[in-house]
């Protein structure tokens, strides 16, 4: 990013960021920069297959395994269930995807991927992994294997976080 006077400015020259003095404060928010950073630079990279940042998740879910159900997409995709359901209209309006009602419980459907939906799929999981090399590149496999590490703790920590405050009775949104 540039700064008014047209200076780049850095993540370590971020006015937020040096403004926190905890270590822990600090990796929150570049964690959070990070994804920001990460969805704005894919959608300049995924743009000419037609696939959003926001749309990645449920993509490679149903790569992975077609035809679940959006209940398995918003429990594997770590996505809220309003986000899922907004994506598969989107998704599903630009032909990647078709839904059909689950035999089993007639209130449920099934998501599968389109054929143009596979068609792209090889592309995508490539473009995914080029820029992942573009943007780890030169940094030293041990420090990318600490961070993957330290990144899954975090995870795991905020996936218990929330799994214990949406379990307690009375609980409300913030938003």
């Amino acid at each position: 990013m540039k700064t008014s006077k047209g200076q780049r400015q850095t993540a370590q020259t971020s006015p937020q960021l040096l403004s926190l003095s905890d270590t822990s404060a600090r990796a929150t928010f570049l964690i959070n920069m990070a994804a920001r950073l990460t969805n704005r630079a894919a959608r300049i990279r995924l743009g000419e297959l037609g696939a959003s940042p926001g749309q990645i998740p449920i993509l490679l879910c149903l790569i992975q395994e077609d035809g679940l159900i959006q209940k398995d997409l918003v429990h594997r995709s770590k996505m809220e269930q309003p986000t899922v359901a907004e994506q598969l209209a989107r998704l599903e309006k630009r032909g990647f995807i078709t839904r059909r009602r689950q035999a089993e419980d007639g209130r449920a459907f099934q998501v599968f991927l389109t054929p143009k939906a596979r068609a792209m799929s090889a592309k995508l999981i490539a473009e995914l992994e080029r820029g992942a090399r573009i943007f780890t590149k030169n940094i030293p496999k041990r420090d990318l294997e600490m961070f993957d590490g330290v990144i899954c703790q975090i995870i795991d920590r905020l996936e218990r976080f929330i799994e214990e405050s949406e379990s307690r009775p009375g609980r409300k949104r913030s938003f």
